[in-house]
């Protein structure tokens, strides 16, 4: 951990530029089922060009688009596809993660180098995510074709969804997101084994998600590169929704113990996603089984002594169970000595499920406790003598600027955008309801009324 105060980071990053963000370096999501590359989850992937892979494999994140963004940054700009950090820092009064994301332990090493390069130079990134293929057993609702196959497979049967109010379609199969299918040759994947035997030894952590990672092949490949070549000073994570079919959970955990008695890996991050519980859960999160999701949640906490973290895309959908989902995590964190970790990134796309559509009492009644909860029991984590309750910081720190943020959305005159979204969301949850045979007012009684004023707006 870098036990560097927020504040110190801030000043020391705005004095090289008022947008400069170690992660255009440092950090890279590499999607290589279609080609795009991106660093940082808030800002859109871009196409990683063909003829510069062929002759530098580190294209795969070192491109030209990405060079030109870090020279505004280390030019005193502010790039305009980070706008979300800019939103935070400009309209609240907490940290952005830009400043956050500098001062992970993955980053911030790294500063005295970044900040004297020109921009032009190929980095190996230090934090390394990689999506092999978009292969899942999951349609979550805020995902698209890029991330699932089935989604996929239901845009090519019924069509992308359509709101003819707004001449707009959500999840059309963008041709730059096509998905070259695992059996066919992939010059991504051929330039990332290229790449990867050096890479790796750079890394300070590598991250592999999906789809759902356990489907790809290449996946298992990568474990058993590590299990034959050992990297003593790696965190290696894998997302996976925790719900693969048949025994790949147990083959998954078998794995994963080698790795750590073979001391083949400095430490193992098993990463899950989950904003809300039960049936709630399942209509969002389609294809979800609530049921065998805790069970092998709980077989790998009891079987492995590594931690999780439930990375929480919180959206509209999670207000009514986000803080008994929140208080369950928290149970299972103390049973198993405190290795269970929140994070809470926030869904910007699509708009009419971001929580910004929400009206104040709904923030009050939902949100607010959220905030009263994690900042009690980081009190009373804080009294426990082999623990401080550190792994609550990060959680605190993003409800409490949601909630400032959505807040603000509703002074008046409420942004057009806002009611636009609201009324897309009516239009969403019937089209939803339709295509997979779900009832939204059964499953969220509490947000019926929203659900029928949104209609009116």
């Amino acid at each position: 951990m870098i036990r560097v105060p927020l504040s110190q980071v801030k000043r020391k990053l705005d004095k090289v530029g008022c947008g400069f963000c170690l992660a255009k370096w440092t950090q890279v999501t590499m999607h290589l089922g279609s080609g795009l590359t991106q660093s940082c989850h808030h800002v859109g992937a871009h196409k990683i060009d063909l003829l510069e892979l062929q002759n530098n494999p580190s294209a795969l994140h070192n491109t030209t688009f990405k060079k030109d963004r870090r020279k505004e940054m280390l030019n005193g700009e502010r790039p305009g596809e980070c706008d979300y950090c800019w939103r935070v820092e400009d309209n609240t009064d907490q940290y952005s993660d830009r400043i956050l994301k500098s001062k992970d332990a993955y980053s911030w090493p790294h500063f005295d180098t970044i900040k004297n390069l020109t921009g032009d130079e190929n980095f190996y990134p230090t934090y390394v995510e990689i999506s092999f293929s978009n292969v899942c057993n999951f349609k979550c609702g805020y995902c698209g074709p890029a991330f699932s196959s089935k989604w996929t497979e239901e845009i090519k049967q019924l069509g992308p969804i359509s709101f003819p109010t707004s001449n707009w379609t959500y999840n059309d199969i963008d041709p730059n997101e096509v998905q070259i299918l695992e059996r066919e040759r992939n010059p991504y994947i051929e330039a990332f084994w290229k790449w990867f035997p050096e890479a790796v030894t750079h890394m300070h952590t590598l991250r592999i998600t999906g789809g759902e990672p356990l489907l790809s092949k290449n996946t298992f490949k990568v474990i058993d590169h590590l299990l034959e070549h050992p990297q003593p000073q790696l965190e290696f994570s894998i997302n996976t929704n925790a719900c693969p079919p048949g025994d790949l959970w147990k083959t998954f955990v078998e794995k994963i113990n080698l790795l750590i008695e073979n001391k083949c890996i400095k430490k193992f991050i098993l990463f899950t996603s989950a904003e809300g519980k039960g049936a709630q859960q399942e209509y969002n999160r389609d294809g979800m089984d609530w049921s065998m999701f805790i069970t092998n949640i709980s077989y790998y906490l009891k079987n492995t002594k590594q931690e999780v973290s439930f990375m929480c895309a919180f959206n509209i959908l999670s207000f009514p169970t986000f803080l008994p989902f929140i208080k369950w995590v928290v149970r299972i964190s103390r049973k198993h000595l405190y290795r269970v970790y929140l994070d809470i990134p926030y869904v910007r796309n699509p708009g009419f499920l971001d929580a910004r559509i929400a009206t104040l009492d709904m923030i009050e009644e939902y949100l607010d406790p959220i905030q009263q909860f994690l900042t009690q029991e980081k009190a009373e984590l804080a009294k426990v003598d082999h623990y401080n309750g550190t792994n609550l910081d990060r959680p605190l720190i993003q409800i409490t600027r949601i909630i400032q943020d959505l807040k603000k959305a509703q002074l008046e005159p409420i942004e057009p955008i806002i009611n636009s979204n609201r009324g897309m969301f009516h239009h969403w949850i019937n089209t939803y309801d339709k295509r997979r045979d779900k009832n939204f007012k059964e499953t969220f009684p509490e947000l019926t009324e929203f659900y029928e004023w949104c209609k009116d707006v």
